[in-house]
This record gives C-alpha cells, sequence and structure tokens, in this order.
C-alpha cells in the first residue's frame, strides 16, 4: 500500500487529513480520514509515603462522560524528551513532583484512524508541592483519586492506558499485592 497524496480537510484543535492509496497489487484506490493529533504519554503514578496508586477523574470528550485514569497528557511542541512531559502532567494533573520514573512501553492507542503514539510510565512520588487539579487554560477540571493497589487490580477501566499501565502493574509490582488473597 502507498500513500499517494494527503488532503487537509479541518485543521482546528486537531487535524483531519484524507490520504488516498493504491495497492501495490492492483490499480484499485480508495481514499481514508487520517486524525492527527500530538503524541501523548500516560503515567502510572504510586506514592510511595501512602502507598496508594494516584489516579485522576476527568470529562473526557469522545465517550462525552468523566472517566478515572492514569495521568495522560500530549507532548508539547517545544518538548523533545516524553519523560519530561510526564512529569510535567503528574504537576499539572495531581500536584506531585515524580521522585522516580521508569518507562514501561509505546504504544498506538487507536492506530485505524489515528496518527498519536503515546509513551506509558510508572513514576513514583511523595511530596506534593501544589494543588495541582489540571491548568486552567487548557480548560481542565481534575479531580485526584488516591486507590489501595488492590482496588486498582480490580477496577475496571474504559481507556486502553490505563487498562495497559494495570496490566503492567499486575505482571510487574506483586511486591505491592497481598499474594494470600482469595478471588
Amino acid at each position: 500500500m502507498k500513500i499517494q497524496k494527503r488532503e487537509l480537510i479541518y485543521k482546528g484543535f486537531y487535524t483531519l487529513n484524507r490520504l488516498f492509496f493504491s495497492e501495490k497489487k492492483g490499480k484499485e484506490k480508495y481514499n481514508r480520514e487520517q486524525f492527527v493529533t500530538p503524541n501523548s504519554v500516560g503515567v502510572l503514578l504510586f506514592n510511595t509515603c501512602l502507598k496508594k496508586i494516584i489516579l485522576v477523574k476527568q470529562f473526557r470528550i469522545g465517550p462525552e462522560k468523566e472517566l478515572i485514569e492514569v495521568v495522560a497528557g500530549k507532548i508539547e511542541h517545544d518538548e523533545k524528551k516524553p519523560m519530561e512531559t510526564a512529569k510535567r502532567e503528574v504537576l499539572e494533573e495531581t500536584g506531585y513532583q515524580v521522585d522516580n520514573i521508569k518507562y514501561i512501553h509505546g504504544f498506538h492507542p487507536c492506530p485505524g484512524p489515528v496518527s498519536e503514539y503515546m509513551e506509558l510510565y510508572f513514576a513514583e512520588c511523595s511530596e506534593k508541592i501544589s494543588k495541582g487539579g489540571g491548568v486552567d487554560s487548557e480548560h481542565e477540571t481534575i479531580e485526584i483519586i488516591e486507590m489501595e493497589p488492590m482496588e486498582f487490580v480490580d477496577f475496571i477501566f474504559h481507556d486502553a492506558k490505563s487498562i495497559i499501565a494495570q496490566q503492567w502493574f499486575k505482571l510487574n509490582k506483586t511486591d505491592f499485592l497481598n499474594l494470600n488473597r482469595t478471588s
């Protein structure tokens, strides 16, 4: 498959392109829309003093409702390292300063129509240095949620990044879990 042409359909907060394709083996030509968004980060945040997972609750445009999820945000144009974006987003959304941070995995959250690539991190924090809650200029209203590790493991999330973070936690952080628990 080869992209023959890219046409800008709409440019607003996000961009919508129409891509024109031709298949290598045949003469068939077709087009698809591509939703272009900045790349992003997600952060599974663990407070080492409270021994709790720190999550956020906020309204999401796509599903048109509030979701509880891991900290996340778009990489700004001037940010060169996604890890720095992760630290900034943790501070903006939760008010915590990151003590340690570890890369988990990178992935395309919705590869069919969306260009976005996300890098997911696990971070530890211990000190809250601001109130958090989001950035007014970005129209964010974020509620901070503190969750026990076992509650986090059992919680039903409705977004991919939080589900991936939850699965990673289950596989890699068994030292936080009560292994004698019965299902």
